[in-house]
């Protein structure tokens, strides 16, 4: 069973990120890959970008292959009181599920993600997210494993590059179209986050962060969960982004989902969910 402890909380406060020492339950395990092996088996040509959101209907931009009950298997984990209960020791008692992510790395063609800060694309103010990403297989060196940047969190927004295109070899082409400019941090600073099948990190949304590409010969698997206190605002008034690769970012009619306490300001915008 998933659990953080109070010294965790702690770390995660001070680094911008904790991995869970407990693993999650068989049981949630085998839901999750069951839905994940089901998504990528049904929707192999799809950039990282059009990987997200497999828990919404809507998907992304209607590009995926998927049912109807597919939507409300990947919902429902992400609703599961599991993994929830651990993500309000650090947000709070009021969350909002927004956001959920396929993170697939194809064996040996499995590219790099550049250093980003997460918040940087997301329309909530003030920015506040915590990202829970659930290991499906073991996660090391070998086939892109995350790198951090331990306290980066506290830096705040820090200069975002934007790239008509990949210039270099090995970046992966619609992953992001932005990335930081490490001549503004220590990129020496960094420490690998290695993690085993059912295992979870945490990390927030200004953690600087990154992974290398996959070099091993299996792919490597991993969704990740996003979470916000109701206390921030998810604005719809927020323009939408076209990527450089010609992904459009469209937050206005977005559902999200409240999974504890008062939604606050928040407009859920999910009826046809029946939450």
């Amino acid at each position: 069973m998933l659990n953080i402890n109070e010294n965790d909380v702690k770390n995660y406060q001070k680094n911008g990120f904790v991995v869970s020492n407990s693993y999650l339950s068989d049981s949630l395990q085998s839901s999750i890959s069951r839905a994940y092996n089901e998504f990528i088996n049904n929707n192999q040509n799809l950039t990282l970008e059009e990987m997200a959101s497999p828990h919404l209907v809507e998907g992304a931009g209607l590009k995926h292959n998927k049912s109807n009950e597919l939507c409300m298997e990947f919902l429902n984990i992400g609703k599961n009181n599991e993994i929830v209960s651990q993500v309000k020791k650090i947000l709070g008692n009021d969350v909002i599920l927004w956001g959920m992510h396929c993170m697939h790395k194809e064996a040996k063609t499995g590219k790099k993600i550049p250093w980003h800060q997460d918040g940087t694309y997301w329309p909530i103010e003030p920015k506040a997210t915590c990202s829970v990403w659930i290991a499906i297989t073991d996660v090391d060196e070998n086939n892109g494993c995350m790198q951090f940047i331990p306290g980066s969190h506290k830096l705040g927004v820090l200069p975002h590059l934007q790239e008509d295109k990949v210039t270099k070899e090995g970046d992966l082409k619609g992953s992001l179209d932005l990335k930081i400019d490490t001549n503004s941090f220590d990129v020496n600073q960094s420490v690998y986050c290695k993690i085993k099948k059912g295992q979870a990190s945490f990390h927030d949304t200004y953690l600087l962060h990154s992974s290398d590409a996959n070099f091993s010969d299996k792919p490597r698997k991993a969704i990740v969960i996003r979470y916000m206190p109701s206390s921030s605002l998810f604005d719809r008034s927020k323009p939408d982004r076209t990527s450089a690769n010609g992904f459009k970012y469209d937050f206005s009619e977005r559902p999200i989902f409240l999974v504890s306490g008062s939604a606050k300001n928040n407009d859920l915008r999910n009826s046809s969910y029946n939450s």
